[in-house]
Order: C-alpha cells, then structure tokens, then sequence
C-alpha cells in the first residue's frame, strides 16, 4: 500500500453518477490514484459475507470492498465497526452495467479505537479527527429512553442483521430523547448480539439433532445456564429450538425422497389456461398500438395475472423475504437468500376464489412437513390467482432502507397488468414489518400510485378503486398462502429452491428484471411508441429475456412483430448493435442476444452482415459450450466467416476460435482443439510458402499483414485467452509442465491490461487451470500446489469455512479446485476442518457441483460410507440433468461408477454408456474403462485419471 498521505476530503462527495463520464471518471481515477483512506464497515454488514460496504463523507454512496482485496487478515473477522486502510478505484459492474467505487486493496487498521467506530463518516489516513472526548450519558436513563434501548437490543439479536431498519429508527428516536446516550446504544446493539449467538445455539441443537436433543444433557445444562443468566431468552430459546428441530425434519424429509428416487418436490405445473384478452394493459384511445397477437400466450404461467378473468372486486396480500432491504443489497447476487424479495399474490373476491381458508398464522418456516407446504404451494398453482414478485435488484438506489419501495413498485405493476373489463375495486394488504405498522400514511402512497397510473393509463385509473392497510400475520385465513410463496420464492435451502423450479414461477411471475425499466417499456408500447436502442438493450439484459413466458419476452416479441413489418425499426436496432460491437466494454453474452433477436425478426429481403452474423454463432456456441453441448450445426460456418473476417475484425476471429477450440475439446478431440488455434500459435505456423501464398490470398491480406505477430493482432486481452486456451490443450494431452508456461504468459498478458477489474477476473479462471495442472504435475511440490489453489480461493482455512456452506454462483469453481486439491493432495487437518463443517453443506446449480459432491464423497468415505454413496448419487442425478451435454453426462456415468464400486446398483448403465459413446466417439477408450470398473471395481482416483482429463475431473 502507498505510503502517500491524503488530504481533506473534497466539499463536494463523490457520486457514481460522475463515473459514467469517460472524461469525469478519468479525472477522478487521477485524483484517488495512491490515496488512501480510513473508512468503516457499515452496520448492515453480515459477519461470514465475503463483501461489503464502506461509509466515507467522501463518497456520496457506500464503497464496495471484497475480501480479495484485503491484506493481513489472517485470523481476522470482517465485522460491522471493524476499520479499514484501503484504496479506492471505479470499477465497472458487470451484473449492474454501470461503474461505482470499490476497493482495490487494503488492510485492517492497526488502531482499532481511533476514530470512534460509531461515527457514520470516517477519515482519510493523513487527517486526524477529532481530538474532543466522546459525549457521555446525562445521567439514569428514563424510562421511554430504557423502552427504545430494549427494543434495540431485541432487534440487534435478529439473525443475518434482519433488524437493522428497526435499529436505525430506534437509534434516531434515542439520540433525540438524550444526545449522548451513544454508548448505551452501542451497549444495547452488543447484548443484542450477543443475545443472538445465544439463540443460534439452540436453534443448531434443533437442527442437528432434531426432538433427540431434548435428552440430551448438554441441551439441558445450556437450557439452565439460560434460565439462570438470561431468563428473559428462555421462551425465545425453546422458540429456536422448534425452529431448528423443523429445520431438520425437512432436511430428513428431502433425503428421504431422494433416496426412494422422488423429486424434492412434488408441486406439478397447473394446466394452460385461455389467454384473457382484458388482462392487457390498456392504452390511451387516441395512440396506435404496436404490433399484438405474437405473445405466445400458451407459453404463459398460468398464475400470470395476465392471464386471470377480470372481477369486480380483487384482494392484494404481499409479504417479503430476506433480510437486506438497503444499500447493500445492490452488492448481492440475485441468488442470495438474504437479498430483499417482494411477492404479492392477486385473489379475486369471489364465492369461489379456489383458496380454502388457512389456520390464522400459518407459517411455513414453522413447518416440518414439506408435504403440506407442497400442497399449500399446488393450491396456489392450481387456483385462478394470479402471483407477482420482484427483488430488491430492480429498486432505484437510495440511501437507507428500500424496503417501502418495493411495496409500491409491486403496487405500480399489479395496477398496470391486472385484468380489468370494467369498475374495479383492488384491496391491498401488507404484513406489518417493523416500523410500517397501521399508522403509516398508506391513504396518500394509494393516492400517488392512482396518479402515477393516471399519467400512463387515463381510462384503467378512472376503472379502479384502490385501498391499502396493513395486517397482523394473523387477521388472514389467506396471509399463509402468500407466506409459503415468499418462503420458497428466498430459496434458502436445497427444498425451497427444488419447489420453486417444479413450480416454474422463477422468471415468470417472480420477476428478476429491471421492474422500472419493464413498467416504462410496457407504457411506452401500449401508447404506441417503440424503444430506443439503449430501452431495447435494457430488456434484451435482463435475466428472463430468453424464457418463453416471462414478462420481459413477451414485450421483446411484440416489439420484434413490430421490427418484422419496419425494416427501418430492424435497422435501427441493427446499428445500435454496430455501436456496441464497436465499443470497449464488449458483453459477448449480450450481443450474441441482440443480435439472435435481429435474426428471429430478420424482415423480408434484409439480411445479417458477416461480422454480426458471426458474433451471434459465436454466441450461441459458446452457450451450448457451457452446457456441455458437442454437436452444432454451424461449425463449419463459423471456420469460413472465421478466415474471411480475419484480416476486417482479428479480435472477433480470435474469440470465435477460442470457442471452437472449447467445442473440439468438448468431443474429446483435443487435436482438433489445438487446430483451431492455429493461426494463433506462432510455433505452428505453417512453414511451407506456397501454403502461407494461398492462405494470404484466401484471406485478402498482404505480406505486411501476415508478419505482424499474433499478439499484436489479438490484443493483450484476446491473446492472453488464446495463450490460456493453449495451456488448457496441453493439459488435456498430460503434459502438465507445458502447460504451467502457456498459463503463466496468459497471466502476464492479463496483468498488463489497462482495465484493473477485466485483468482480475481474466486471471481468476487462468489460476484456477495452473493450480489444477501444477496439482496434477508428480514433480511439483505440496508447498507451490498449495500456493496456487489459495492464489484463487483465498487462505486456508478461511477459506473453506466460508465455501463449505455457498452456493455462490461465484465461489463454485474455488470451491471444486479447493477440495480437489484436498482429495488429490490430502491434507488431513484441512479435510477435517471441512468436513466438521458438514451440517453447512449445500447443493447449488450446474457444473461443477457434481464433481462438488463427488469430492465431498470421497472426503467422506473413510468414515461415513453411507454418507459418501449417497453424495456420490446426488452428483450423479445433478450431472444426468437433460439440459446437459455429453460431457457432463459422463462426469455423471463416472460417479455412478464410484457408487456402484461402494456397493450402490446402477441400473441401465450399459444404455446411457451405449449412448455415450455415439455421442462422444472420441471418448470410447476411456468409457471402456467405465464398464471394466463396473466389473472390477479399481480405486475412484485411478477411475477418474483414466476417463476424465484435466479439469474435466
């Protein structure tokens, strides 16, 4: 870290908005370059998070930071309070497309105690704050004052810091009362979170040893030690326990069907249901409407609340999930647990509304029995409601808590897409939560949501009657059906997340998208008016762009009817692609969608140029890629664009090369792989010159052309990927030291990128492939192998405290090369640390979390048999999924084979082997040492070297 002092902060704070200037964001790159700070965690931080954020009164919003970026913090915990000396930088955000500060190095601060930690603002390092004593207490608190500090700290003992709205309002009401009471707030916050650990300690003896630990003697004796120190937790406590006891009463459940074969869940998708044509939005009479009728409406869910027949009076129960409603949660991936969730369900006020009435306060996290929160879920499917959720993703930014904001955008999107034939009465009701409790001016937030309506929708606004008010969980038979939604829609455990994907609501009616971005889209089309190229690259974005029946779709394929029939609206979309394509934050994931959608709603006689046309197979091949796919159509078609558009655009060939190379790899024809990078590879130019004449010619470039090297013609970026993918192609022939060089060049190359963020997340994959092959190398040291792999998942054994229990899209391959090392290079004190973190496990999504639990099942053979055979098949079952290509189809015959080594049966093995080998000819020698295994069962390790190379395994 530098040793450059600051200066006082700048009058002005620093806002993300200023970064979206290239010249601004220049200069203020200028200005924090070797600066350092002295800021503080904020008090939403969840202790055992990997990230975070910073408060400084520089900084107008809060600074992002990864523990990546930290140094020294062996055997430290990040903490609310905790200080930091750290540097800033702007970093572009690749989930949210825009920039922000974020930190690009640091460390704890070595004086813990100054400034004081309950300052919202900190300092840079140079400026001294300061020197007055801290305000003290007035004197013996009143008795209003000692109610607040009791609620603060009741709402400090809340798990995953769910309190904190509750505590900041408490805090704001105390200071008032008394100004320097400060530290008996602080007082309060620490009980209450040490009250808190109390608490999780009987909820983990409920889970972990179900109705048992009511015998058991440490449970008593902790039971008295509490009734003698803290009376006031007992009741609290026992609370916890049921919890916890419920907690495993469903893992049990899940286990169980597993093994007899069943589906975690058994929620089935309802019947299709007759389109509604008043479900619509309608548009202003005096405006032409785009092109309708495109909308596959077959291809809607049924509870889509377009799709439900229109009623005089409706009711709107809403209830959230999560525990981040702040600024943090813009920092959260859209599959965290504790990202805020907002889901309304629409019941239509009729004799028959399809719904029986629940027990008053039904709650599904209360419920042991995932049989009858299936049920409760089927009802709802089965029911002619209609469901509609967002997240707190798709929320403008704010400071503070954003927890009323997602009520009301859910509010503004029911409005503008109920059914409506006629005059309307809709009733709202919202769970009390904390703070928004009766008194709350819901009068006038209906009023603004009936002008905003007014504004977009004159006749639906004079049509509805709106009301909303708040409830107990207990003054609706009903508030449980929309309980269980919010309780599966959080997708906290392997049982939520299995419901929530049999019910096909994810993406459909639980938006994930953009929902200012959707409702301003949906105006705008139903007043007649088409999207800008930036609007139509917005939802072209989102996450269920490409899923039949989301909400997003359905306004991509009007609009693309519209383009069908407006040869000039298609090319105007098509030189907005030009411009991206063009520009230097290229998403290859993006384009390859935007420019699928100029293809699919291609008018007649209009066609793709080669350049687009190649971008979109380059697309889409690197998707069918990531599934595994081997066989595509358009190969061939993408190595003849491939050598016309090498000497127009050489970065675009480079990268439709790489995944080419991938395809070949896939099929297991590495030498094809290698050929595919050819061009690429100075040594194996070709040296015969009438060959290099007749490749210049075919190619249209000159003699000045062809000598400039490979690297100048990729690009550091693209080179470095090529030098990678090189390394990979010696790898999977075993030369495992070749390989080490090709990936160290891909780093260097990676290292000198001008973009600090691009550089990061380019070496992050290249490291992981040098630690898989120094771990494969027999000459490399324990002592470098270890370097490697904590090069990528941070150190040990932090590190696997914190992976053992993620299901973090992004910490999925740290965790797979972490316990592949464990199993390749044991380490028996590491091993044991992971595996004492058992009860944490979990099971994510996609490769690699088969060969996840085929390591977890080889950790765990020596002790648990049992235990190992069963992970082994939930690896197999995860890999044998239909979406799957060949390949990790085979990673899944391989588990299956380790099982049936341990005694599991494999019945139809020779079928899917059979199949296998069509499909991958190239792999047939290694499939036959599947079926010679299945005869006679060889060690798991020597199974797997033999079938599956590299990282494959």
């Amino acid at each position: 870290m530098s040793d450059t002092t600051t200066q006082q902060p700048p009058v002005a704070p620093l806002r993300m908005s200023a970064l979206s200037d290239a010249q601004q964001r220049a200069e203020i790159t200028r200005q924090l370059k070797d600066r350092r700070w002295r800021m503080v965690i904020n008090e939403a931080f969840i202790p055992g998070n990997s990230f975070g954020f910073l408060n400084h009164e520089a900084f107008a919003e809060p600074v992002f930071f990864h523990r990546k970026a930290l140094k020294s913090m062996t055997g430290r915990t990040l903490a609310p309070g905790l200080w930091l000396d750290v540097e800033v930088e702007p970093r572009f955000d690749d989930s949210k497309q825009r920039w922000s500060y974020s930190v690009s190095s640091g460390q704890p601060a070595t004086d813990q105690n100054t400034p004081d930690p309950t300052h919202a603002a900190a300092h840079p390092i140079g400026a001294e704050p300061s020197t007055a004593p801290s305000p003290q207490p007035t004197g013996q608190a009143s008795p209003k004052l000692t109610k607040l500090l009791d609620e603060i700290r009741f709402y400090a003992s809340w798990g995953n810091h769910s309190g904190t709205t509750e505590i900041a309002s408490r805090t704001h009401q105390c200071l008032a009362l008394d100004p320097n009471c400060q530290a008996l707030i602080d007082q309060a916050r620490s009980q209450g979170q040490a009250d808190g650990e109390r608490l999780m300690c009987f909820y983990k003896f409920g889970s972990k040893y179900g109705k048992d630990c009511l015998k058991r003697a440490d449970y008593r004796q902790a039971l008295e030690d509490l009734k003698r120190d803290h009376p006031s937790l007992v009741k609290r406590a026992e609370q916890s326990v049921d919890k916890g006891i419920q907690a495993q009463v469903k893992h049990l459940a899940v286990q169980k069907r597993k093994d007899s074969g069943r589906p975690v869940s058994t929620v089935r998708m309802p019947a299709p249901v007759e389109p509604n044509p008043a479900a619509n939005a309608l548009p202003e009479p005096s405006r032409r409407t785009l092109a309708s009728g495109a909308t596959d409406t077959a291809a809607l869910h049924p509870r889509d609340l377009r799709l439900q027949t229109p009623a005089a009076s409706w009711q709107l129960m809403i209830d959230e999930t999560g525990s981040i409603f702040g600024p943090e949660a813009s920092g959260m991936r859209a599959n965290d647990q504790k990202l805020g969730r907002f889901v309304g369900l629409l019941i239509p006020q009729r004799p028959q509304p399809g719904l029986h009435p629940l027990p008053k306060g039904w709650h599904a996290v209360d419920k042991g029995d995932i049989d009858e929160i299936d049920r409760i879920i089927q009802t709802i499917l089965d029911a002619p409601v209609g469901v509609l959720g967002i997240n707190m993703h798709q929320l403008p930014e704010a400071s503070g808590e954003r927890w009323g904001f997602g009520v009301i955008r859910l509010i503004d999107l029911v409005l503008r897409l109920m059914p409506i034939d006629g005059p309307t009465e809709l009733e709202v009701l919202i769970e009390n939560r904390g703070d928004f409790k009766a008194q709350t001016e819901w009068l006038a937030v209906a009023e603004q949501a009936r002008l905003r309506l007014a504004e977009a929708y004159p006749d639906r606004a004079r049509a509805i009657d709106l009301h909303i008010r708040t409830i107990k969980k207990t003054d609706s038979p009903y508030n449980g059906y929309v309980d269980a939604l919010a309780y599966i829609a959080s997708g906290a455990s392997e049982y939520t997340r299995a419901c929530l994907k049999a019910a096909g609501l994810s993406g459909t009616c639980l938006i994930d998208g953009d929902a200012e971005t959707i409702a301003r889209a949906l105006e705008w089309m139903d007043r007649g008016r088409t999207l800008d190229g930036r609007d139509w690259t917005t939802l072209l974005s989102h996450p269920e762009a490409e899923q039949p029946s989301s909400l997003v779709n359905t306004l991509l394929e009007r609009l693309g009817a519209t383009a069908r029939d407006d040869t000039a609206l298609w090319r105007r979309y098509l030189d907005h692609v030009t411009g991206h394509f063009d520009s230097r934050n290229l998403d290859l994931k993006l384009l390859g969608r935007q420019v699928g959608w100029l293809e699919r709603w291609m008018p007649v006689g209009q066609s793709l140029p080669p350049i687009p046309r190649l971008l979109w197979l380059t697309s889409s091949l690197a998707h069918a890629n990531h599934l595994g796919q081997t066989e595509q159509p358009w190969i061939e078609e993408m190595r003849v664009l491939a050598d016309r558009l090498m000497a127009e655009d050489a970065k675009l060939v480079c990268r439709a090369e790489l995944n080419l190379a991938v395809a070949a790899t896939n099929r297991y024809d590495f030498e094809q792989a290698g050929e595919a990078l050819r061009r690429w590879n100075p040594v194996s130019t070709p040296a015969d010159s009438r060959v290099r004449g007749l490749l210049r010619k075919l190619l249209g470039v000159s003699e000045l052309q062809e000598t400039a090297s490979p690297k100048s013609t990729a690009g550091l970026r693209y080179w470095g990927q090529v030098q990678s993918s090189l390394g990979q192609h010696r790898a999977f022939l075993g030369d495992q030291a070749g390989a080490v060089t090709f990936f160290d060049e891909a780093l260097e190359s990676f290292a000198t990128l001008s973009d600090p963020e691009v550089a990061r997340r380019e070496s992050r994959q290249t490291q992981t492939y040098r630690a898989i092959a120094l771990m494969d190398d027999p000459a490399c040291d324990a002592a470098r192998v270890r370097e490697a792999v904590e090069a990528v998942t941070g150190p040990m054994p932090e590190s696997l405290e914190r992976l053992a229990g993620s299901v973090d899209s992004e910490d999925k391959y740290a965790h797979h090369l972490a316990l592949r090392w464990l199993v390749h290079r044991p380490d028996a004190d590491l091993a044991r640390h992971y595996l004492d973190r058992r009860e944490a496990w979990d099971e994510g999504e996609g490769h690699p979390w088969p060969l996840i639990q085929l390591y977890r099942a080889l950790l765990l053979h020596p002790e648990d048999p049992e235990a190992a055979r069963e992970r082994a098949v939930a690896g197999a079952r995860l890999a044998e999924d239909a979406a799957n290509g060949p390949v990790v189809q085979l990673i899944g015959a391989c588990l299956r084979a380790v099982a049936a080594g341990w005694g599991e049966p494999w019945p139809g093995a020779e079928t899917v082997l059979s199949r296998l080998e069509s499909e991958l000819p190239s792999a047939r020698d290694r499939i036959a040492h599947i079926r010679a295994a299945l005869r006679d069962p060889v060690a798991p390790l020597e199974l797997l070297r033999e079938v599956l190379p590299f990282n494959f395994r």
